[in-house]
């Protein structure tokens, strides 16, 4: 029986991987439309030899959707467009780290919220980044060269299960 996810080790497993991932997942982010914190919980599933089917995922990916359109991805735009606030510098700054600050709270919330709503997970190896990204319309096999290096990245991290 796999052992049970919490947020706190999904947290800890991604402020790992994120920064050796940053620039791919942000690409993903902007040309597939990938949310970063489901990519995070697919590797994180991945490395535990954890999964769950295509339906499940879909379901998980609307869930997450409707939650960062109404949140997440406005407070991202804001603070994006912080620069243009009629600000002196200190204020500018002030501004885009509070901004910065909330929005990684959001992020926090999403990931508990995957969670929250992750049905039970089965210990099938499923290519799960694969399957989310056939979801979003992306061409796989342009994409195989930077999956193959995110799932060599999460490879090297210490597991957080058992």
């Amino acid at each position: 029986m796999p052992e049970a996810i919490t947020a706190d080790k999904l947290w800890r497993f991604s402020l790992q991987l994120y920064p050796q991932v940053k620039s791919l997942c942000l690409q993903w982010q902007n040309e597939q439309g990938a949310n970063v914190n489901l990519l995070l919980l697919l590797c994180y599933l991945e490395q535990q030899q954890l999964s769950l089917t295509a339906a499940e995922l879909q379901q998980l990916t609307t869930t997450l959707d409707a939650f960062s359109a109404q949140f997440t991805r406005p407070l991202r735009a804001l603070r994006q467009n912080s620069a243009t606030a009629p600000l002196s510098g200190v204020q500018q700054q002030t501004l885009k780290q509070a901004l910065l600050q909330a929005e990684l709270e959001l992020e926090k919330l999403e990931q508990q919220l995957l969670l929250q709503h992750c049905p039970p997970l089965t210990t099938q190896a499923t290519p799960l980044l694969e399957c989310y990204l056939t979801q979003l319309n992306a061409d796989i096999d342009a994409l195989a060269a930077q999956i193959l290096d995110l799932r060599q990245a999460y490879q090297h991290l210490p597991q957080h299960g058992g």
